[in-house]
């Protein structure tokens, strides 16, 4: 395994981690809804062992997995990955680009179904296939571990969106709040007014614990309008809450049947722990590691966290 570490961090993704993956990539689009066409890559690897989905988390995007798609490649994983809708060059059902808005929380789990039994599944054999979220990815990968039990062997949860983290407002009060803003167009737009992306970045306020990991990305974004998301829709607020509450219900937790692993940040602000804790002792057998001191972008972190988290996810997968 050829780890990217923090010296000279860019030159290294240019020279190994990118070209690498860039040769084993194919992209294309789907439409699970005729009109909107969903966008995903697949990255082949040399001989597979199994089979990897990735589900980004919210303002995210495939493309900002590009090191982690190189380790995953390494350790003889087949990967795929979308742009929910709303995201990254998947369709929009806004207009304000730097905004993420979803009518339906549902249907990033029907994209997330239709591409495992439509595209990955074919062409996988008698291959396990895995599920790897993040943050709101997780909420969503919890949705579908629950409801369609059998299609994943294995799912990894990296700090999921269970539960938001809305400081001291209590979360009845923010749901009412987006209730009564969201009210016809207005759904679709941001509580606060969003027209531009920031040409700074801000990493001491990310949600990244590795400075030249959130540079290189930023340099990213700055050069790519269809990384510039940033904001959510009230709309968004409001099926997201509901989301969160439905996943860590005691009825959809006991339809969990596969080996599940949830690993924690620690220093995380922007998702509920106590959420993701309530989760865990509801799913039998949940797997539970927890990364102390870290924030919420866990495959974000200095090699020093880096490098154990990712074994503990081989070693939880082989």
């Amino acid at each position: 395994m050829r780890w990217i570490t923090e010296e000279n961090y860019a030159e290294q993704m240019h020279e190994f981690a990118e070209p690498y993956v860039e040769e084993r990539k194919e992209a294309g689009h789907f439409e699970r809804v005729s009109g909107e066409p969903i966008y995903f890559e697949h990255f082949k690897a040399d001989e597979p062992k199994a089979v990897i989905v990735i589900s980004h988390g919210f303002t995210e995007s495939i493309r900002k997995f590009t090191e982690s798609v190189y380790y995953m490649l390494q350790a003889g994983y087949e990967v795929w990955g979308l742009d929910h809708r709303g995201h990254g060059r998947s369709f929009r059902q806004n207009d304000n680009p730097y905004v993420v808005h979803v009518e339906r929380f549902e249907d990033y789990v029907l994209d997330l179904v239709w591409l495992t039994e439509q595209k990955v599944k074919p062409l996988s054999g008698n291959l396990p296939v895995y599920l790897y979220c993040h943050s709101m990815g997780g909420c969503v990968g919890a949705w579908t571990i629950e409801s369609f039990p059998k299609l994943f062997d294995k799912a990894v949860l990296s700090s999921p969106m269970l539960g938001l983290s809305f400081g001291k407002i209590p979360i009845p009060v923010v749901y009412a709040a987006a209730s009564l803003k969201g009210i016809g167009e207005k759904r679709k737009e941001p509580l606060n007014p969003v027209v531009s992306f920031p040409q700074e970045g801000d990493f001491e306020n990310s949600c990244d614990s590795s400075k030249c990991r959130y540079d290189y990305y930023f340099a990213k974004r700055l050069t790519d309008r269809y990384l510039q998301t940033q904001d959510p829709s009230i709309n968004w607020g409001k099926q997201s809450v509901r989301a969160c509450s439905r996943v860590t219900s005691k009825k959809q937790t006991a339809k969990i049947s596969i080996p599940v692993l949830l690993i924690q940040a620690g220093n995380d602000t922007v998702v509920k722990n106590e959420s993701q804790d309530l989760f865990v002792s509801r799913v039998k057998g949940c797997e539970f590691y927890k990364v102390h001191g870290m924030k919420h972008e866990l495959y974000m972190t200095d090699s020093e966290v880096l490098i154990p988290y990712w074994e503990k996810v081989f070693s939880f997968l082989s």
